[in-house]
């Protein structure tokens, strides 16, 4: 798979990623949401979206902790969330069965809209 990646500075410059699972929560979401609108788990995604549990992020997102494989805890990935959605990176809906982020295109200048995110794949 041969895929590059172009990268706002805002995006590692800024104080928005000052906690490291906001960094890897937006990155997992972005370079795992939709490409093209469709069906996905019997859900219809638009372009740019992802759907995924709490506690199936909280299995994914694993990390070494010294010697020792660690999570990060339920809450602490939901304020990641929260942080996200008010710097305005993504949109989480809940649903049933887990929630559906949406990953904002950066554009000119600082407005962002429905789309990939301001990591672009090609």
């Amino acid at each position: 798979m041969n895929q590059s990646v172009l990268y706002n500075p805002e995006l590692i410059q800024g104080s928005i990623f000052y906690h490291t699972e906001d960094l890897r929560i937006y990155l997992w979401v972005l370079f795992h949401a939709r490409e093209e609108a469709g069906y996905e788990g019997g859900f219809y995604l638009e372009k740019g979206q992802y759907i995924q549990s709490i506690s199936e992020l909280k299995d994914r997102l694993w990390f070494y902790n010294g010697k020792k494989k660690d999570e990060y805890s339920k809450s602490r990935i939901q304020r990641s969330i929260k942080r996200l959605e008010r710097c305005g990176w993504i949109r989480a809906e809940k649903m049933q069965y887990g929630y559906v982020f949406t990953v904002f295109e950066l554009t000119d200048g600082k407005e962002r809209s429905g789309g990939t995110g301001p990591l672009s794949r090609k």
